[in-house]
């Protein structure tokens, strides 16, 4: 659920999220775009849209939702690999921890 995934960033922070497409109350096109409107872009977690839906226009929609990068399911390792080496931190920062 996209409400889930919106308080567990306000609970602690988190490089990446790996966000489903298709999720129950909220789904994940919605709990991106709020996270980008609460969140500045510096603040918040990277998003990795996940879906089933590999159909054309898919990826263009995730990003325009506010989706950093895009994998198809079923999920293959070394696509996963690469989008998270793409969204990785700038190599000597790390994410503060929640005091």
């Amino acid at each position: 659920d996209g409400r889930e995934a919106i308080a567990a960033l306000a609970a602690k922070p988190y490089d990446v999220v790996l966000m489903d497409i298709q999720m129950p109350v909220m789904d994940g096109f919605t709990a991106a775009r709020v996270i980008c409107h609460r969140w500045k872009p510096a603040e918040r977690p990277r998003l990795i849209a996940m879906t089933a839906n590999a159909m054309s226009g898919d990826e263009d929609r995730c990003r325009q939702a506010g989706m950093d990068d895009y994998i198809s399911k079923p999920v293959r390792l070394d696509e996963l690999a690469a989008a998270l080496r793409r969204n990785a931190p700038p190599s000597g920062t790390t994410t503060p921890s929640p005091t």
